[in-house]
C-alpha cells in the first residue's frame, strides 16, 4: 500500500500544478456545458407547449369568430327585413311568415345549428317555430328582451345558458328594433364550438381546451362534464386556477402549478369579449429531461470523483480529452454543426459538422477562428440573409451581446434557401467575468419556421380579400402611431352593397369585395396598411401622406381603379364606395381610436353624395 501511494505522489509532482487543475477542471467544464444545455432543452421544450397552445387558441379563436359572424349576419338581415314590413305597416301574419321562410333557409343552407327567429313584434310574440308559450310567460321579462332593450340598438349576446333536455349550451342573439319596443331574437347551439374544442384536446392528451365568457361561464369545453359551470365562482379545480389567472393578467400565457403538476395556460379574446383557453400540462414533458438531467449529474459527478483517483493516470492515457469529446459529440447530434470558439486565443476546433462543405471551407488548422467563421458563414448564406449574419458573427461585439445573457440566437436562409438558426452559448469565461469559450451551433429549422409563417400568415389574414384582418391590422397601425408616424387613415364602404346581394346573389357580392380590395391594393404601396374590417367595410392607413391634396389624389387614384373593375353578372352597374378619412399629424398624440372617430364621422358625409366621394376630417365637416 506504501508503495502504490509513493507512485500516485510521484506522478502528481512530474505533472505539475498546472496539468492537475487541467485534468480537475475537465470534468467540472462538462457538467456546467450539461446544465446549459439541458436549460436550453428546458426551454425550447416550453416554447413548444406556448407555440402548440397559441395555435390551438388562435385556430378555435378564428372558427368561433366565424361560426358567431354567421349569426350576426342572419339576426341583423331579419331584423332590417322586419323593420321595413313594420314601417309599411303589415300584419302579423305577414312578419311571422317571413320570420318562418327566412328560419328554414337559413337552417338548410347557412347552420343547422340554428333553431329559428322568434319574438315581440308590435305588442305580440311571434315564433316561427310554431311554439306557443303557456299563459304565465311574458316575453318582456326575458333575457333576450331586456338584454336588447339594454344594448339599445346594438346587437345584444345574451349570456348562455346549458339546454336540459340536449345538454348543449345555447346562445340567443337579440336585435331590438328601430319603435324602440319591438326584438326580434335567434337561438343558436354553441354544439359546433363544442366540436371545436373537443378536436383540439383530441391531438394531445395532456390538453384541455375551452371557451369562457367574462363573467366566467364554460360555453364549450373538451370535458362535456364542465359545461355550464362558472369559474369565477368556483374554487379548488384546475379550470378555476386558470381562469381566474386569465381574468387577472394582461399576458396571452403563463405557468401555473395544481394538485403538484405544472401546466401552461394560453388565451385568446374572442367576440363578446369571450376568450378561447388551452390548458397544457408541461410536467409529462419535462419529466423525461428532468430525469435524464437527474441521471446525467449523478453520473458525471460519480465519474469526476472516480477520475479525481485516478485523474493522473487519465491524463496520461489522453483518457479525459476523449471522453470530453465523446459527450460533447453526442450531445451535438441535434445540430447540423458545432464550434467550440476559444474568444481569448483566436482558435478554434470541430466537435461535429453533417455537412462535409463546413469542414472544408473551416479546414484551418483550428487558428484565426475570427476570419474562418466569418469566411465560411458567408460562402453558405443566402444573399438575403447575408448582411445579419455578418453582424451576428462579429465575435468583437460578442462579449457585449452576451454580457446579460448565455445564448443568443439568429435564424437564417442558407445558400440553399433553407432556413436555419445559428446559436451562440456561452461555455466558459474568465475569473474576471470575461469571455473565454462559446459554442457556436447551427440548426435545421427549414419546416418548423415555414409552418410557423404560414399560421401567422393565416392569423393576420382575412380569407375571402387577402388583405389584414382586423385584428392585425389595427395592431400594425396602433404600432405606427406609438412609433410617431404620422398618415392619412381612411375607412371604406361599399354603397348599396346589400342590393347586390340581394339582387345578385352572395356570390357576386363576394367579387365585389374582392375587387373592392384588389384595387386598395394596387393603389396604396407595400409599406401601406390595407385591412378589412368586416362585411363589406374596409380601411387603410397611408404613412406619409399628411395634406388634403396629396390625400385627395391617393383617393381619386383608388375611385379611377374602382370605376375600371368590371364584373359581369353586375351588367352595367358599377361599384361605388363612400370614404371618410383623418389626417394624423407632427404634434397629435391622441389613441387609435379618435382617429377611427374622426374617418368614421366623415363617411356619414360621404354618403350623402351618389357615386364614389372621399370627406375628409376638418376639410369636408363642421368639426
Amino acid at each position: 500500500m506504501k508503495k502504490k501511494i509513493t507512485g500516485i505522489a510521484g506522478d502528481l509532482k512530474r505533472s505539475g500544478l498546472r496539468h492537475i487543475l487541467a485534468a480537475a477542471a475537465a470534468p467540472l467544464f462538462f457538467v456546467v456545458l450539461t446544465v446549459v444545455y439541458f436549460v436550453f432543452m428546458t426551454a425550447s421544450v416550453k416554447e413548444s407547449i406556448i407555440s402548440n397552445g397559441e395555435i390551438s387558441c388562435i385556430r378555435s379563436a378564428n372558427r368561433f369568430d366565424n361560426y358567431l359572424l354567421n349569426g350576426k349576419d342572419s339576426i341583423r338581415t331579419a331584423a332590417y327585413t322586419i323593420d321595413t314590413l313594420m314601417r309599411d305597416k303589415r300584419p302579423s301574419e305577414e312578419i311571422l311568415a317571413y320570420m318562418t321562410l327566412q328560419s328554414e333557409c337559413i337552417i338548410n343552407t347557412v347552420n343547422k345549428d340554428f333553431t329559428g327567429f322568434y319574438g315581440y313584434i308590435n305588442g305580440e310574440y311571434l315564433d316561427s317555430s310554431g311554439w306557443v308559450p303557456e299563459d304565465d310567460y311574458v316575453p318582456t321579462e326575458r333575457p333576450w328582451y331586456t338584454d336588447a332593450l339594454r344594448m339599445n340598438g346594438s346587437l345584444a349576446l345574451v349570456e348562455p345558458y346549458v339546454d336540459a333536455k340536449t345538454q348543449t349550451v345555447i346562445l340567443t342573439l337579440a336585435q331590438l328594433l328601430s319603435d324602440g319596443k319591438s326584438v326580434v331574437a335567434l337561438d343558436m347551439s354553441l354544439d359546433t364550438v363544442q366540436k371545436i374544442t373537443e378536436e383540439i384536446a383530441e391531438s394531445d392528451a395532456d390538453t384541455q381546451a375551452m371557451v369562457i365568457t367574462d363573467s366566467g361561464s364554460v360555453v364549450a369545453h373538451s370535458d362535456k362534464q364542465e359545461l355550464g359551470k362558472n369559474y369565477r365562482e368556483e374554487k379548488g379545480t384546475l379550470g378555476a386556477e386558470a381562469a381566474a389567472r386569465v381574468f387577472l393578467m394582461k399576458d396571452s400565457h403563463y405557468e401555473i402549478a395544481f394538485a403538484g403538476q405544472q401546466y401552461i395556460v394560453y388565451s385568446v379574446p374572442i367576440e363578446n369579449n369571450w376568450r378561447s383557453v388551452s390548458v397544457i400540462g408541461s410536467g409529462n414533458a419535462l419529466a423525461p429531461l428532468k430525469i435524464l438531467m437527474a441521471v446525467t449529474v449523478i453520473v458525471l459527478t460519480a465519474t469526476a470523483a472516480i477520475a479525481g483517483s485516478v485523474f493522473m493516470n487519465i491524463f496520461r492515457k489522453g483518457i479525459a480529452e476523449e471522453k470530453l469529446n465523446f459527450q460533447l459529440s453526442s450531445i451535438a447530434d441535434i445540430y447540423m454543426t458545432v464550434f467550440d470558439l476559444n474568444v481569448i486565443n483566436d482558435t478554434y476546433s470541430e466537435i461535429s459538422s453533417k455537412d462535409p462543405l463546413v469542414s472544408e471551407l473551416a479546414d484551418n488548422g483550428g487558428n484565426n477562428m475570427r476570419e474562418t467563421l466569418y469566411y465560411v458563414t458567408d460562402k453558405l448564406t443566402n444573399e438575403l440573409s447575408k448582411e445579419s449574419v455578418r453582424e451576428f458573427v462579429d465575435i468583437d461585439t460578442l462579449e457585449e451581446r452576451l454580457s446579460e445573457t448565455n445564448t443568443i440566437t439568429l435564424e437564417f436562409l442558407n445558400h440553399n434557401n433553407l432556413w436555419f438558426r445559428a446559436r451562440f452559448i456561452v461555455s466558459e469565461r474568465t475569473a474576471a467575468g470575461r469571455l473565454s469559450h462559446v459554442m457556436f451551433t447551427t440548426e435545421l429549422i427549414d419546416k418548423e419556421k415555414r409552418d410557423r409563417d404560414k399560421l401567422l400568415y393565416l392569423s393576420e389574414t382575412d380569407r375571402m380579400t387577402g388583405v389584414s384582418n382586423r385584428g392585425s391590422g389595427e395592431h400594425k397601425i396602433r404600432v405606427m402611431l406609438s412609433n410617431n408616424e404620422h398618415g392619412m387613415f381612411m375607412l371604406l364602404d361599399a354603397d348599396k352593397f346589400k342590393s347586390i346581394n340581394d339582387t345578385y346573389g352572395h356570390a357576386v357580392g363576394d367579387k365585389v369585395l374582392m375587387s373592392i380590395a384588389y384595387s386598395m391594393q394596387h393603389t396604396f404601396r407595400s409599406v401601406d396598411v390595407v385591412m378589412r374590417l368586416g362585411g363589406d367595410e374596409f380601411a387603410a392607413f397611408i404613412p406619409g401622406v399628411t395634406d388634403i391634396e396629396t390625400g385627395r389624389n391617393m383617393t381619386e387614384r383608388l375611385f379611377e381603379c374602382i370605376d375600371n373593375v368590371h364584373i359581369p353578372e353586375l351588367g352595367e352597374r358599377r361599384i361605388a364606395v363612400s370614404v371618410g378619412a383623418a389626417f394624423y399629424l407632427d404634434g397629435d398624440s391622441y389613441p387609435f381610436e379618435e382617429l377611427y372617430k374622426r374617418a368614421d364621422s366623415c363617411t356619414y358625409i360621404s354618403k350623402r353624395h351618389d357615386g364614389n366621394y372621399a370627406a375628409f376630417y376638418g376639410f369636408d365637416s363642421d368639426e
